[in-house]
């Protein structure tokens, strides 16, 4: 069986990934290849670095009850960016969020193996911020082809290109690699179905776990932030005509939004449920013995 598993982003929401891919091993269809973008991006490299899904769900649990210790707010930045305001100068405050802590996270669950060595073909769409073009980390880069807009990127650590394409604007500071400053994946490809179709796998299931994701009256900036992400993936996703095979929607915490770490494992077994009762539905499209059985 061969076909390619692409992770939207949603922020803490993405916790449903890690139950698709349980029920997904469960069944016997685990993919050959893996996207994602923002929170995706972490799931996908967490798996394509060989971490079991069984093991995801035990970090879930973990940071359900403190993963809040991750966030570093950016206090001195904000103390400077402040005053620079008040003498009129350029405010360079970047984000509210540091993002250091979580890229220390990330490179110990990964043990800080190169992009190149990932288990399985995998690719993490991140935006250089002063070009605006769409920077794809893959695990191999050669023989990709070209595509508008796009470029190919090889020659990281695996937590760079995780850190680079969750880097949220305005909450989280832009990732830095090689002096170029990334932010999230999302701006551009919230759910990198196609880039993964013209790469990896011409067959792709989708998870999307922002599909019916509507805002509470919450007024903090984490929120507004990952709203307003929300809301222009959607009209990209109504201007862009995807190609999966089929798209899995798990029914998620209304609640849950981008730093609500105490609706993780909710979000977890939403996904899980969706995908295992998708699973006959799954093995009818993607598996290839039933085909040539």
């Amino acid at each position: 069986m061969r076909y390619g598993l692409a992770l939207a982003g949603g922020g803490t929401r993405g916790a449903a990934h890690v139950g698709v891919l349980m029920a997904l091993e469960e069944g016997g269809l685990a993919p050959s290849s893996i996207a994602g973008t923002s929170i995706g991006a972490i799931v996908a490299g967490l798996y394509a670095s060989d971490v079991l899904p069984r093991e995801m769900g035990e970090m879930i649990g973990e940071l359900s009850r403190h993963g809040k210790r991750l966030i570093d707010l950016n206090f001195s930045g904000l103390a400077k960016g402040a005053g620079q305001f008040v003498i009129r100068r350029p405010v360079t405050f970047s984000g509210l969020v540091k993002g250091d802590r979580l890229a220390r996270f990330l490179e110990e669950k990964t043990r800080g193996m190169l992009l190149r060595q990932s288990r399985l073909p995998v690719l993490m769409p991140a935006v250089d911020i002063k070009t605006g073009r769409t920077v794809c980390f893959v695990s191999d880069k050669s023989g990709l082809p070209p595509i508008q807009g796009v470029e190919w990127a090889d020659d990281v650590a695996l937590f760079q290109a995780m850190r680079a394409s969750s880097a949220v604007p305005a909450v989280f500071t832009p990732a830095v690699i090689g002096g170029r400053r990334f932010v999230d994946g999302g701006v551009t490809d919230n759910l990198p179905v196609d880039l993964l179709m013209r790469t990896f796998a011409p067959n792709v299931l989708a998870v999307d776990i922002a599909a019916e994701y509507e805002g509470d009256d919450t007024q903090n900036l984490f929120e507004i932030a990952s709203h307003s992400l929300t809301i222009m993936s959607a009209r990209l996703r109504s201007s862009t005509k995807r190609g999966e095979r089929l798209c899995i929607r798990p029914c998620l915490p209304e609640q849950s939004g981008l730093l609500t770490f105490a609706y993780m494992e909710q979000c977890m077994q939403a996904g899980y449920e969706a995908a295992r009762a998708m699973l006959p539905l799954i093995r009818q499209m993607f598996d290839d013995r039933r085909k040539n059985g």
